[in-house]
C-alpha cells in the first residue's frame, strides 16, 4: 500500500519506519529543512532505541523515502497520515500547524484515498473536522474523502515495540459514509494482532486523552501518597506493594518521584484543565494532578537544601540525569531542568551528567549557568549533594563506594526511588527519597560482595527500572 506520512517528528517517523517494516511503501514528508536533510543523510534526529537501524534498513530496501514535496506524496497515497504537533509549548493547544497541513494535503488526495490523523487534537477541533475537510475538498472541486482518527499509544524508549505489538488499535470515524475508509485502515493494519476498536472520532480522541490523563493521575496520586508516608513514617514502597495485589489497582505508575515530564502527559493535563475551564467544566482533580506534578520538582530542591544544612549558597550539587526518562534524549518538560534552575537560583553550583551527549549539550543551552560534564565521576567529585533525577541503568549500577570516596559530603537525594536505601546508608551516605524518609549514613563495615561492588544497589535498581517501564507512555 502507498502511504504518505506528513510530519516526521517523534510520532511520524516511528509510524513511517514501522509501516515500511511491515511492507508498505512509505513517503515521509517534512517541511523542516534541517530535519529533512539529516534524514536524507541517514541520521535520525532524535534517539529512540532501534529506530535508526530500522530507518536505515527500510531506506536500503527502498520502502521508505523522505521528501519536502507534499503534493506528490498526497496524490499517490492510498492512505495519508498526518502527525504534526498540536501543542504550543506553553500549556495550550495550537491547531494552526494542523490546519496548514490539511489545507496543503487534502486537496491533492485521490478520491478513494483515506486521511488518518495521528496527532492528538483538542476535542472542539475534532468536532469541526467533518465540515472542515468537506469544505477543503469542495473548494478544490473534489469529492469528499474518507477520514479517520488513528490515535497513537507509543512510549518513548519503547516506541517500536509499542507500535508493532500494540495493545489496541483505534479507528475514530470522522467521515466515512460508505465504509471504504475503515476497510482501507483495516488493510493497512492487516499485519497487527491487536484488538481493533471502531468508534466516533470524538470518542477515539478522548480514549487517547483519557489514557494519558489517567496515567498522570496515578503518578501524582503516588506522589501524594508518598508525602503522607513521609509525614507519618511509613514506607511508600511497602504501601504500594500491599496495594498492587488488588486487581482493581495494580502497581504500575504508582512509584513516587520527581513526577512526569515529556511532550505528552504534562501538556495534555495542562491543556485539558485550560480547555475545560473555558468550556465552563470544572476539573479540580486534573488541576491537582498538575499542581502535584510541579510541586515535586520544588520539593526535590527543598530536600537537597535540608540535607546539606539549610542553604544552597556556595554548595556544589551533582545531578545525575537530564532527560525526562531513560532511553530517550528528550528534554521536553524534563524535571531535571527545572530542578537545576531552582538550585542555581539558590546559589548552588550545579554539575550534571546524562548518558545522552546531545541532551547534555542542549541542557547547557537551556539552563544558563548549568555545568555539564562527560562522566558520572566528574559530576559527583567534590559534591555536597548528589541528586538522582533520571533512573538510567548506568546510575543504578554504579559502584557507589567509588562515588562515596569522590564526594565532599555523602548525601544522595534519590528522585526516582531507584536505589536501595539500606546499602546506600551502609556505605555512609545520608539518603533521602519521596515516601522513604531519610536514612542516616553508617560507617559500619558490611560485606564487600553485598555493597562494596554496588551489587545490592544494582539489583534493586533493575527492579526499579522494570517498575518504571510503564512511564514510557507518550
Amino acid at each position: 500500500m502507498q502511504v504518505g506520512v506528513f510530519g516526521l517528528g517523534y510520532v511520524g517517523l516511528v509510524t513511517s519506519a514501522c509501516l515500511a517494516d511491515r511492507g508498505h511503501q512509505v513517503i515521509g514528508v517534512e517541511v523542516n529543512a534541517a530535519r529533512l536533510s539529516a534524514l536524507n543523510d541517514g541520521m535520525v534526529p532524535f534517539f529512540e532505541p532501534g529506530l535508526d537501524e530500522m530507518v536505515s534498513r527500510q531506506r536500503a530496501a527502498e520502502r521508505l523515502t523522505f521528501s519536502r514535496s507534499g503534493e506528490e506524496a498526497a496524490a499517490n497515497a492510498d492512505v495519508v497520515i498526518v502527525a504534526v504537533g498540536t501543542h504550543d509549548g506553553n500549556g495550550g493547544w495550537q491547531t494552526e500547524t494542523m490546519l496548514a497541513c490539511l489545507s496543503e494535503v487534502v486537496p491533492h488526495m485521490a478520491d478513494d484515498a483515506v486521511l488518518a490523523i495521528r496527532s492528538t487534537l483538542p476535542p472542539d477541533f475534532i468536532r469541526q473536522l467533518p465540515r472542515l475537510l468537506r469544505s477543503i475538498r469542495e473548494q478544490a472541486g473534489r469529492e469528499p474523502i474518507a477520514a479517520v482518527v488513528n490515535p497513537e499509544f507509543t512510549r518513548e524508549g519503547a516506541a517500536i515495540r509499542d507500535y508493532l505489538e500494540a495493545e489496541r488499535v483505534i479507528f475514530g470515524i470522522i467521515d466515512d459514509p460508505d465504509g471504504r475508509g475503515l476497510d482501507r485502515m483495516n488493510a493497512l493494519y492487516a499485519w497487527s494482532t491487536a484488538p481493533v476498536l471502531t468508534m466516533p472520532a470524538i470518542d477515539a480522541a478522548f480514549a487517547k486523552l483519557g489514557a494519558n490523563l489517567f496515567l498522570a493521575t496515578k503518578i501524582s496520586f503516588a506522589n501524594e501518597l508518598a508525602a503522607l508516608c513521609d509525614a507519618y513514617g511509613a514506607q511508600v514502597d511497602q504501601v504500594v506493594a500491599g496495594m498492587a495485589f488488588d486487581s482493581r489497582i495494580g502497581g504500575k505508575f504508582l512509584r513516587a518521584g520527581v513526577g512526569f515530564g515529556g511532550s505528552c502527559l504534562p501538556n495534555q493535563v495542562t491543556m485539558t484543565v485550560k480547555s475545560a475551564s473555558l468550556a465552563g467544566v470544572p476539573s479540580p482533580l486534573l488541576a491537582a494532578v498538575d499542581e502535584i506534578n510541579h510541586r515535586q520538582r520544588t520539593d526535590f530542591v527543598t530536600r537537597v537544601r535540608e540535607m546539606i544544612g539549610g542553604s544552597l549558597e556556595g554548595r556544589r550539587v551533582g545531578l545525575l540525569g537530564l532527560t525526562f526518562k531513560p532511553f530517550t534524549d528528550d528534554l521536553r518538560d524534563a524535571p531535571a531542568l527545572d530542578i537545576a534552575r531552582h538550585l542555581l537560583a539558590g546559589g548552588a553550583t550545579v554539575v550534571a551528567y546524562d548518558p545522552m551527549e546531545g541532551a547534555r549539550n542542549r541542557s547547557a543551552e537551556l539552563v544558563p549557568g548549568l555545568e555539564v560534564v562527560s562522566s558520572v565521576l566528574e559530576a559527583v567529585t567534590d559534591a555536597d549533594a548528589i541528586g538522582l533525577v533520571t533512573e538510567w541503568p548506568e546510575f543504578i549500577g554504579l559502584d557507589w563506594s567509588i562515588v562515596r570516596a569522590a564526594v565532599r559530603n555523602p548525601v544522595v537525594i534519590d528522585g526516582r526511588g531507584a536505589l536501595a536505601p539500606e546499602p546506600m546508608a551502609a556505605l555512609g551516605f545520608d539518603y533521602s527519597a519521596f515516601g522513604r524518609g531519610v536514612r542516616a549514613g553508617s560507617t559500619e563495615e558490611i560485606e564487600a560482595e553485598r555493597v562494596g561492588t554496588g551489587r545490592a544497589v544494582q539489583e534493586s535498581g533493575v527492579a526499579a527500572i522494570d517498575a518504571y517501564s510503564p512511564l514510557r507512555v507518550d
